[in-house]
Order: structure tokens, then sequence, then C-alpha cells
């Protein structure tokens, strides 16, 4: 019945890996391109059929993302231009209105000004070195998604409870899958924080002190065990600490005399990554 047991959670985690890798792309989908807060207006230009206006142009700062349109650059003057568009709800107008002066010259009533709702889902012509030299990459803020894949832990530290010896220090070998949900909590830089559950086969290796089944000081034996538990996980930068708690439960005899049976012990890191393979937990690795 055990092995049964075992057998099923491995393979409903290792199913949920295979969905969890495909949606975690969600994570690291760009918001779109910022350009960053210097306190400086960068001019943008109006489309007129496929063809940037000059005559007709806005100021963008900070505070407004856009993104790029697929559509070739296009070189004016030996400046490279990039279509794009600003997102945002607005009512549908012609940004290329025009009204004639008294004398016959063309006058546009939104050039020069700043961007604002109006200006939202329409395209505009940029210089393309101000995209390749001031501005970042925005990501979605609290973007969240199902992660999953397989969890190793260097170490147990277990804990002293009850009847058991001292708190030890534990290198049982250990891999289980694991399931959690990722938040991203940076638009801008790879930051992470994901609390996650897991359940697999460890390794345990008995001996007197530890077990009640082994009378022989000098006898060391070898089981396996049901390995399960909660932990959470950070990313910021190369920095990935995380955090475990979990239990062990021993099988056959020796199991039944393992003193550490369900037994909380813990794991942590600064910066050993717990998942395998990374590019599962950490999206963008």
């Amino acid at each position: 019945m055990k092995k049964i047991i075992v057998l099923t959670i491995l393979t409903i985690f290792t199913s949920t890996f295979v969905v969890g890798q495909d949606q975690n792309e969600n994570l690291d989908a760009p918001l779109g391109l910022r350009v960053k807060k210097n306190g400086n207006d960068y001019l943008i230009y109006a489309d007129d059929n496929l063809n940037p206006n000059f005559q007709d142009y806005r100021k963008i700062n900070y505070q407004v993302y856009f993104r790029k349109v697929n559509f070739p650059e296009k070189d004016v003057g030996g400046v490279k231009y990039q279509l794009i568009t600003i997102p945002g709800n607005s009512k549908k107008q012609n940004q290329n209105k025009v009204q004639l002066l008294a004398d016959g010259s063309k006058f546009y009533p939104r050039a020069g000004k700043t961007v604002n709702e109006s200006d939202y889902d329409q395209n505009f012509w940029i210089a393309v070195d101000i995209i390749d030299n001031e501005t970042k990459t925005e990501y979605y803020k609290y973007a969240n998604d199902v992660f999953s894949g397989l969890l190793t832990a260097p170490f147990k530290y277990r804990l002293k409870k009850g009847d058991a010896p001292e708190a030890i220090i534990d290198g049982d070998f250990n891999i289980a899958p694991f399931i959690g949900w990722k938040w991203r909590v940076s638009s801008v830089r790879p930051f992470y924080v994901a609390p996650f559950g897991f359940a697999g086969v460890t390794s345990l290796n008995y001996n007197s002190a530890n077990n009640s089944n082994i009378m022989d000081a000098d006898k060391l034996e070898n089981g396996t065990g049901l390995t399960y538990g909660l932990g959470l996980s950070f990313k910021f930068g190369d920095i990935s600490p995380g955090f475990i708690v979990g239990w062990d439960k021993g099988f056959g005899d020796l199991g039944n005399g393992f003193k550490y049976n369900d037994k909380p012990w813990i794991s942590f890191s600064i910066n050993y990554d717990f998942f395998k393979p990374t590019r599962t937990a950490e999206g963008n690795q």
C-alpha cells in the first residue's frame, strides 16, 4: 500500500512539472519599455500612413510605457525610427487632426504636449537610439503562476523532540517533486518569492543512535522513506535564499524504529538552488 501511495504522488507531481514549466513563462512576459527616470522628456512623432509626422510630436517620460510594433525600422535623414504603440484605453480619434490657419499653415493642437490618455492606443515613431540607450524593459509586477519541478536539499537539520537524540545535521540523499506558486515582486528586476510543497522518496541511514531496532553500535543500515514538507524560496538577482521544513517517514521494520519518524527537520541556504532544473524554478535562467 505504501508503495502505491508513493508512486501515485510521484505520478501527480511529475505530470504537474510539465504543466508548470510551460505556464511559468508568463512570469517573465514583458509589459513594455519605459524611458529612464532621469528628468528628461523624449520626443515621439505621430504616425501618418506608416511614416513619422515630424510636425505632430509628443513628449514622453518615465510615467508612460510603450511597446514596439512589429514593423521595420525607418531611416529618415540618417536617423532610424521605430514604430511603437502606447497601450491604454482612449476614445478612437484621429491623432493627426490638423487645423488650417488663416495664413494657410497647418496647426496640430496636440503637438508638443506630454503624452496623456488621449494618446493611448495610438501609434508613434521614436528614435531607435532612444530605445537602445534610454529605456529599460518593464515586467508585470506581481505576475504569478504555478511552478514545479524537482527539489533537493543540501542537508537536513533534525530537531531534538521527545525521545529522539540531540539535534543533528543529516546528509541523507533526497529528491522530491514539488509544486508551488511563484510571484514576481519587481517590475524591473528578477526578484521572486515562491511558497511550495513537496513529497518524494529519501534515503535514510540507520544506526544504533537513531534506530531502536539496531542494538549493535557498529552496525549501519540503509533504508528508504517518504519525505514531505513545505518551503519558501526567494530570488534576488544572483542570490537565492530559501527555507524548508519537512518530515520523513521510514518504510519497513527499520523505518518503524527510526527515532526521527515524523519529526520535523529544516534546511536553509543563502545561495543554494534547491530546485533542479534551474530554469523551472527561476523562470528566466
